[in-house]
């Protein structure tokens, strides 16, 4: 049990890695550092392939036994604590910050869109909604009895290839992502035993290597560089995702068995303080960089930018348990330290 524990905090760090490089890339274009165009793009095109799936699907591993363990109403009150709390918490600190600093960054914000936050998630903060939703959707067709996976799971195909089209309570995203939610859910079973299960090195290897030349190949000859969340193209995202959630799955069993880039499992283990906290920390940093000591280099500003948005919200969540304050991360303060959640589930 160990040791599947291990895989499954090491493919967060992946994971989170990923989401970090990501959206401090993009911020960093949008705010014209020096950052090549094809490069950004075709980067941005090919993370946003698999790298949100693969949160998603890790995510819907733990739902089942979560639930089996609280009962619906206990489990539903949990995410409320443990998930929607600290997404208003932190959608209006970083709101209001992007307010207050509106002439460095690259999205305009109004009151208007701090007012919205209830029921229309700003920037990066799409995640945490949609997971709501999808922990409410998992609630609601669990009382289907027998019939709850199969409704739930052509449900989530349904809404991958027809999304609702609308941002209103995250739903064009719950739509596109719901179905590799329920894949880890259905895969769970298979998956529980790495031993058994695992992914071979050499497999691995090979899944990388099609994952970036499928990408290459397929932004660079068949489609426009382009984010494959917008539904545009769902079976070119069915496919890099599958590859690329697959990717993720033997990497981080591989990491696991080696027990070897700690690191990395130690960001897995802290996903969510990291995903609240990455936008305001890697943006600070950049505009530190740009406004205080004048550099523009990007590759220096994509750097310092990632291991800023990667460790100071581990920095910050360490200080609130310090001073006994966690009601940056969560509702309600457990018994114990070892009580407060660090990663998505």
């Amino acid at each position: 049990m160990r040791q599947r524990t291990d895989w499954v905090d090491y493919g967060k760090g992946i994971g989170i890695i990923l989401v970090v490089y990501g959206h401090l890339l993009s911020s960093g274009y949008h705010a014209h550092l020096n950052i090549q165009e094809h490069f950004f793009a075709l980067s941005d095109s090919i993370i946003y392939s698999f790298h949100m799936p693969f949160f998603f699907f890790l995510t819907g591993l733990f739902v089942e036994m979560s639930f089996q363990k609280r009962g619906a109403q206990k489990f539903f009150i949990n995410k409320i604590k443990y998930i929607a709390y600290p997404y208003l918490i932190w959608s209006l600190l970083q709101t209001s910050a992007e307010l207050f600093l509106a002439n460095h960054t690259y999205r305009g914000i109004t009151i208007k869109d701090i007012l919205a936050i209830p029921y229309r998630p700003w920037s990066q903060f799409w995640f945490l909604y949609a997971l709501i939703c999808m922990y409410a959707a998992y609630c609601m067709f669990n009382k289907l009895g027998k019939f709850s996976t199969a409704a739930m799971t052509l449900s989530a195909i349904i809404l991958f290839f027809y999304p609702i089209k609308t941002e209103i309570a995250a739903l064009h995203d719950f739509s596109i992502e719901f179905l590799f939610f329920v894949s880890g859910i259905l895969a769970k079973r298979h998956l529980a035993d790495p031993k058994k299960h695992s992914i071979p090195s050499e497999v691995t290897l090979v899944l990388f290597i099609i994952l970036m030349g499928s990408g290459y190949f397929i932004f660079n000859n068949q489609i426009e560089p382009v984010r494959l969340t917008n539904g545009s193209h769902p079976f070119y995202f069915l496919y890099l995702s599958t590859v690329g959630i697959l990717f993720g799955l033997g990497f981080s069993q591989y990491l696991a068995r080696k027990n070897c880039c700690r690191p990395i499992k130690y960001l897995g283990i802290h996903s969510l303080q990291i995903y609240l906290v990455h936008m305001l920390a890697g943006v600070g940093a950049r505009i530190i960089l740009s406004k205080l000591f004048h550099i523009q280099n990007p590759a220096l500003h994509i750097c310092i930018g990632v291991i800023a948005g990667l460790w100071a919200p581990i920095i910050i969540y360490k200080i609130s348990l310090i001073i006994h304050f966690p009601y940056l991360f969560h509702l309600k303060e457990g018994r114990s330290t070892n009580e407060y959640p660090k990663t998505i589930e």
